[in-house]
């Protein structure tokens, strides 16, 4: 039961003023970030960790997964208005977002595109809130033998998938 308890320390910290007013201006310059192609939500992270200095550690790292989840957000609008995805993760949205755009959905597109993230993103949290727990147990009983067919099958998964069809 030690993960509600981290869930429910969580939620303190995020519900406090100061941790909703992270929250909501990192998510903001997440955004920004997102929209701007070149500038990716790592990239992101990365510039911006350097603010988060004076902050707590709890309030740090949310306020640095929250510039990650809107940058990745962000990406979204860039791809459906411009044909230029902001973030590598939205390329696909480019693809189907912008001939919807061309056809006077673009406001549609885009809210369902945000729509499809905060739902992707919730689930995603609950699914590691209640899955890390056990795959950490699983894990940690890997030795070195597990750890080298894991390595292995990593790297024939990777040529796999940019060999073009052609595996050689």
């Amino acid at each position: 039961m030690d993960a509600l308890r981290y869930i429910g320390e969580a939620f303190a910290i995020a519900l406090t003023p100061s941790g909703i007013l992270a929250l909501v201006l990192s998510v903001f310059t997440g955004l920004i970030f997102g929209m701007l192609p070149g500038l990716t939500s790592t990239m992101a992270v990365a510039l911006l960790t350097g603010l988060t200095y004076n902050f707590s550690g709890p309030l740090a790292i949310l306020s640095l997964l929250a510039i990650y989840i809107g940058a990745i957000s962000g990406g979204n609008q860039s791809a459906i208005l411009l044909n230029i995805p902001g973030t590598p993760a939205s390329a696909a949205t480019a693809m189907e977002g912008y001939p919807l755009a061309l056809k006077g959905k673009a406001g549609l597109t885009i809210f369902v595109a945000t729509g499809a993230s905060f739902f992707g993103t919730v689930i995603s949290i609950i699914c590691v809130a209640l899955f890390t727990p056990i795959l950490t147990k699983f894990a940690l009983k890997f030795m070195s033998h597990e750890m080298f067919l894991l390595a292995l099958f990593g790297i024939v998964i990777c040529g796999n998938l940019t060999s073009n069809g052609d595996p050689k």
